[in-house]
């Protein structure tokens, strides 16, 4: 019975893989691996390749990286920026966009994220603009979250989301904000036990301070500003006070 449910588990995350083009190597199926079971890496190493080739992401996390050194780890409200999507899959086209997640301090999502659409565009730092397509190389801000607003809202509980949130690589954290991201969105466990697990091993929670009120105030108006410009044009996004997602959901399998 173990075996079949190791071979049950292996069989679907090799298939939503497939479906992003993506063979896995044996860590990269460990790290992945579908199930509500928590498995040993021994138990999945031979089912994966010996090395997965692909090095284009290599290229692309190492720019992301430098933002982070040269520009966002120098803004006081940002807590945590990981990187999602195709390059956290370590397997990423030359000609698609970096995706990344940030999280920042309580209250501060709004004015933060309007400051940095104008501090990328002063500095002529390459990101997608609103409604454009995807090119190589920009940064897309498309996920945002504060620090008391850290889980992912119930309709987006998915495989899909389960399975960014073990594949994403941080490339910064102030004060543990990523164990604290961790253990609010433990759910993730029901679809990839095994790579949760993972992440979570020796995590400890720690208390951030609290935004001053001044700045609760204009996040506030930046909010309402934000969805009342959505709501007019009819966008799909998902946006709240303290989060906000403006990428499409892709492929699942259930």
């Amino acid at each position: 019975m173990i075996m079949h449910n190791i071979l049950a588990a292996i069989n679907k995350t090799k298939k939503y893989a497939a479906n992003y083009g993506q063979i896995l190597d044996s860590k990269q199926l460990y790290f992945r691996l579908i199930s509500p079971k928590i498995f040993e890496y021994k138990e999945v190493k031979k089912y994966g390749i010996n090395s997965n080739k692909n090095r284009e992401w290599l290229r692309k996390y190492k720019l992301a990286k430098n933002l982070v050194v040269k520009h966002l780890s120098k803004m006081d409200e940002i807590l945590m920026v990981g990187i999602t999507g195709s390059v956290a899959a370590e397997k990423s086209l030359k000609n698609e966009d970096i995706d990344l997640l940030i999280i920042t301090r309580a209250d501060e999502l709004w004015w933060t994220r309007l400051y940095l659409r104008l501090y990328v565009w002063f500095l002529r730092i390459p990101h997608r603009k609103y409604n454009e397509a995807e090119k190589e190389n920009e940064f897309c801000f498309n996920m945002w979250l504060d620090e008391n607003n850290l889980e992912i809202p119930k309709e987006k509980r998915n495989l899909k989301n389960a399975m960014d949130l073990v594949m994403m690589k941080v490339i910064y954290d102030k004060n543990n904000c990523y164990q604290r991201f961790l253990l609010e969105n433990n759910w993730a466990a029901k679809y990839v036990a095994t790579g949760y697990k993972e992440r979570i091993k020796g995590k400890t929670r720690k208390i951030l301070p609290k935004t001053k009120i001044g700045k609760k105030w204009l996040n506030t108006i930046l909010f309402w500003i934000q969805l009342k410009y959505m709501n007019r044009n009819r966008s799909p996004k998902f946006v709240e006070k303290g989060r906000a997602f403006f990428h499409k959901e892709k492929i699942s399998v259930k």
